[in-house]
């Protein structure tokens, strides 16, 4: 179960990263999140904003998400998701880059703009 604190923080995550997205690419970033944070929700803000993990939280646009309830909403559905739609990925990046840690990892699905990946 997500405590408010993940809530928030996944809302801000999801809106930042994918508000452009379809709702599979919300989800995605939700699982991405959620891998990283091992499923535990007490571990969801220290991973959102870990230093250079998400490219909105180096600029922080702001600490409030605009449409609070829409994403809240999705949130918690992907959150309670049995099914992972990024198979296991911990990574993602926009599709029109190439970062350099990507060659060492697997890619597992494209969704959207965004390309996601796990460790080999």
């Amino acid at each position: 179960m997500l405590t408010e604190a993940a809530l928030i923080c996944l809302v801000l995550n999801v809106e930042h990263e994918a508000k452009g997205e379809s709702m599979l690419g919300q989800y995605a970033v939700v699982h991405v999140t959620r891998n990283r944070a091992k499923y535990n929700p007490d571990k969801v803000c220290e991973v959102v904003f870990k230093p250079y993990q998400f490219s909105w939280t180096i600029k922080m646009p702001g600490d409030t998400a605009k449409d609070f309830p829409k994403y809240a909403h999705i949130v918690k559905m992907a959150w309670d998701s049995p099914a992972d739609v990024t198979i296991g990925a911990t990574h993602y990046h926009a599709a029109y880059i190439k970062p350099y840690w990507a060659a060492k990892m697997k890619r597992t699905v494209k969704i959207g703009n965004h390309i996601f990946y796990r460790s080999k």
